[in-house]
């Protein structure tokens, strides 16, 4: 059976009618993963995975009974009935491991709005650090309350002169271990916005140019930002 998205979720998919809205949408009823995909469902600690996705992911999805959080089978855990002050560094872990499997393709579901009893409002921040990367696919839900996020740009300025500040001492000093991998490790887990400051704070952009309204910086941009990295001295 194929999956089966709404209309809307169908609009966002193509990116809407100007192209930047993310597309990267977890369809309403998803029976298909297609290759290397995982199902991303709500569950509690104690895996008593009883009802909704939880149960879904069982039937479906290689979900194993009595393991509450991480990957299992096509599918991973992320704990929701503990409380949201639990959910948060939960979903922080599943998003390291997303950005460490990119061989995966992860579909979210709405999780902690079923049985947990939570609002995508209340949810949907702790993925917005998810929502960047390309093999992450989230809810509408979700994805309504990602968009209109607002970004600390006072926070992302001092991430940006830090990581400056350290990759100058680095290339200075010629420490052994640092080559141009290790510089592409650590710009390659930035942020769309966080690279394309960091450009900005090394002179390849301009202040006044518009910044990309889309979830990937364009590849010729990122390659100049990288460049501009590995010159650092």
């Amino acid at each position: 059976m194929g999956n089966i998205y709404t209309e809307e979720e169908k609009y966002w998919c193509t990116g809407g009618n100007t192209g930047t809205l993310p597309s990267r949408i977890t369809p309403s009823k998803l029976y298909d993963l297609g290759e290397n995909g995982i199902f991303c469902f709500g569950s509690n600690i104690q895996g008593k995975h009883m009802g909704g996705a939880a149960r879904a992911a069982v039937d479906n999805f290689g979900a194993v009974w009595g393991i509450g959080e991480g990957l299992q089978g096509s599918s991973y855990a992320i704990p929701t009935m503990e409380g949201l002050e639990n959910i948060r560094p939960a979903v922080e872990r599943f998003t390291s491991f997303a950005r460490q499997h990119t061989e995966y393709r992860f579909y979210v579901t709405a999780i902690g709005c079923g049985i947990a009893g939570y609002k995508p409002e209340e949810i949907a921040p702790f993925f917005y650090d998810a929502a960047y990367l390309e093999n992450v696919y989230l809810p509408l839900s979700f994805w309504k309350i990602i968009v209109d996020m607002p970004g600390s740009d006072t926070e992302t300025d001092e991430v940006c002169d830090k990581l400056i500040d350290v990759l100058r001492y680095m290339h200075r000093h010629t420490i052994g271990h640092w080559n141009i991998d290790t510089d592409k490790t650590l710009f390659d887990a930035l942020d769309r916005h966080e690279m394309w400051t960091l450009g900005v704070h090394l002179g390849v952009i301009s202040v006044t140019d518009p910044e990309p309204q889309t979830w990937g910086l364009p590849d010729d941009v990122k390659n100049r930002i990288l460049e501009a990295v590995r010159k650092l001295k």
